[in-house]
């Protein structure tokens, strides 16, 4: 059936995609309690701004020339043209920040460790091109095994740099520009790249619609990036790096719900944009329910275990950053369903209304940021984080219409007030009881069971009886 085809490409996609995301992403996360012995709470706050300057300047630096390349890649467009196109923007990038060094290296957070600071932007704006395309050609199992040796180089890199050299931050930062290089090698070679290069195969009205598209989303990750890591700046602001080190290690825990989530989306863009799937269709409302269950439930896991998780792994520098966990779960639990809408907004090239959403999201976190640091320190930050996110889910659920799709609604509100008041309690008690934690859970299983129970009962039903009907 047409339909069960739909549903078998995407969980593929996801699986092949999963076998290499996890294994670089599940390795970051494996990693923190080893930075956590062998760098300080200020050590690790001050590699981790540093890297996170890094992520949010590759849009801004190459106008996210990247994402139109995948967008323009999936319409059969000539590759040839779109990627040469993207080159053009990017080699043009490099010369523009080789020449603005004498400036960047007077600015005091990265004049320390400018020359790998700046190899290692150099090195990840060509990286995420390379994956966009390679993705994009559905070289999804190169794209996979590249990253498994990139986690692998990640991991001795680390050890080698840190537990040896004791090189501190420039250790952490070596590491990465040694995995990263040997990523974009990888791809650019595995993949052939450079067939499909050539300064003739630039095409100007071509890299004008992918710059019409792209340009939106440099704003838009920007914002998404302030709701992400803005509290770390002015955590660093207001309480010092020590604070922002320890709100770090906090937000990495969640981490593996956004390994989760980023893993999904790279396939669900794929097999959205690919088959032109638009928000009204049944097939969106019904991944959209077997992936809130399942983030539903990947939430709840991980909050039952992050105390004692905590305790266990972590030095004695860390071990309370537990309690920062719970809002910063909720929060990545609403950037996913953002993630997930934000794919129709791709699939209709409606990147300028993407925008607004997470503007006003954008602001709403960083003033509350702003009030709520100074009064209750690093909790304040995580609740920020929270509202932003909120803000931004809700937005785009009224703007794309999926408040009347949205199935089993009833079960999905309670589902996240249980988690909502899962996390006050997690956050206001010095020591959760395990008998109070093991109701909202229990509760929350038995909610998504049912779900996930009807919800296959109907898609049987659907396939004995053949297509798939539009959504009311």
């Amino acid at each position: 059936m047409a339909f069960m085809n739909r549903y078998k490409k995407l969980g593929w996609n996801t699986f092949i995609i999963a076998l290499g995301s996890m294994g670089s992403k599940f390795m970051i996360f494996l990693l923190v309690p080893f930075y956590t012995f062998y760098l300080s709470p200020a050590e690790y706050g001050k590699a981790d701004i540093l890297m996170m300057t890094v992520s949010i300047l590759i849009p801004i630096v190459t106008l996210s020339i990247a994402d139109g390349v995948f967008r323009y890649t999936m319409e059969k467009v000539s590759k040839k043209q779109v990627f040469s196109s993207a080159c053009a923007i990017l080699l043009l990038a490099g010369v523009i920040l080789l020449a603005l060094t004498p400036i960047l290296q007077a600015i005091p957070m990265v004049q320390d460790y400018y020359w790998i600071f700046f190899m290692l932007l150099l090195v990840q704006l060509w990286n995420t091109l390379f994956q966009q395309q390679v993705r994009a050609n559905g070289k999804l199992i190169l794209y996979s095994v590249s990253g498994l040796l990139m986690s692998g180089i990640l991991l001795i890199a680390n050890i080698i740099f840190l537990k040896y050299f004791h090189m501190g931050v420039a250790g952490y930062l070596y590491a990465n520009l040694l995995a990263f290089t040997f990523n974009t090698v990888c791809l650019f070679f595995g993949a052939k790249l450079y067939k499909l290069f050539s300064f003739r195969a630039i095409n100007k009205p071509l890299l004008k619609k992918m710059l019409f598209y792209s340009l939106p989303l440099i704003p838009n990750a920007i914002l998404w990036w302030i709701m992400q890591v803005s509290d770390r700046y002015i955590l660093t602001f207001f309480l010092g790096v020590a604070a922002n080190g320890l709100y770090t290690v906090a937000a990495k825990i969640p981490s593996l719900l956004s390994m989760i989530s980023s893993i999904f989306f790279q396939a669900w863009s794929i097999s959205a944009i690919g088959d032109k799937v638009k928000q009204n269709d049944a097939f969106f409302a019904r991944v959209f329910t077997l992936f809130s269950c399942l983030f539903f439930v990947a939430t709840e896991s991980i909050m039952m275990i992050v105390q004692p998780f905590s305790r266990v792994l972590f030095s004695s520098a860390y071990q309370d950053v537990w309690s920062y966990v719970p809002f910063l779960l909720i929060a990545v639990l609403l950037s996913s369903f953002s993630s997930f809408l934000e794919v129709s907004y791709m699939v209709e090239k409606k990147t300028k209304q993407l925008l607004f959403t997470s503007l006003k999201g954008g602001v709403v976190n960083v003033a509350l940021a702003l009030v709520l640091i100074p009064f209750i320190g690093i909790l304040g930050a995580s609740i920020a984080t929270l509202l932003g996110f909120l803000v931004t889910w809700l937005l785009r659920m009224k703007q794309t219409k999926f408040f009347g799709q949205l199935e089993y609604k009833k079960t999905f509100w309670m589902s996240m007030g249980l988690l909502l008041a899962q996390s006050i309690y997690m956050s206001v008690v010095a020591s959760p009881n395990w008998w109070i934690q093991g109701m909202f859970a229990l509760g929350l299983f038995i909610s998504q069971g049912a779900v996930v129970k009807q919800l296959f009962a109907t898609i049987r039903l659907k396939k004995s009886v053949g297509g798939e009907r539009k959504a009311w």
